[in-house]
């Protein structure tokens, strides 16, 4: 799985909504660019939060979210991967991988040593793929809506 030639990563703007917001839908979670823009916006004035994209051949073709947070289970911080996703054409050409590599050296930068993530039980090939670069399956997750919140 060669990465392809010629794809930076980079950090996500809002004048990447509109890819972003494509992105997600194929993800089953869609927004318009207009909300997708605003997400930007906000995460991108959070310290805590990164959220990089790849491009290729001028498109931004993937995305990798991640956020810092201090634990209770342990003294130290850790990452979050909050959203993996490359389009569905480019899929297989090792940019989910390079996505991953940028997002875990960042956190590697702040002192960070654990990552974690969730995926839905659905995404069996996401499965493959995480179990592939290195993480272990080490639990279930549970989701509640709240009402009126």
């Amino acid at each position: 799985m060669a990465a392809v030639k010629g794809c930076i990563i980079r950090e996500a703007e809002a004048g990447d909504a509109p890819a972003i917001s494509s992105l997600f839908s194929q993800l089953g979670y869609p927004a318009s660019p207009q909300e997708m823009a605003g997400r930007i916006e906000t995460l991108s004035s959070m310290d805590e939060y990164i959220t990089y994209v790849a491009e290729a051949q001028g498109d931004v073709v993937g995305l990798v979210g991640a956020y810092t947070g201090y634990s209770l289970e342990f003294n130290g911080m850790y990452g979050r991967l909050t959203a993996l996703v490359v389009d569905e054409k480019w899929r297989g050409r090792g940019i989910g991988k390079l996505l991953i590599d940028r997002v875990e050296a960042s956190l590697a930068g702040q002192g960070i040593n654990l990552v974690v993530l969730t995926s839905s039980i659905f995404r069996k090939d996401s499965h493959e793929f995480y179990r592939h670069i290195g993480y272990l399956d080490t639990g279930i997750r549970f989701t509640k809506r709240l009402r009126n919140a």
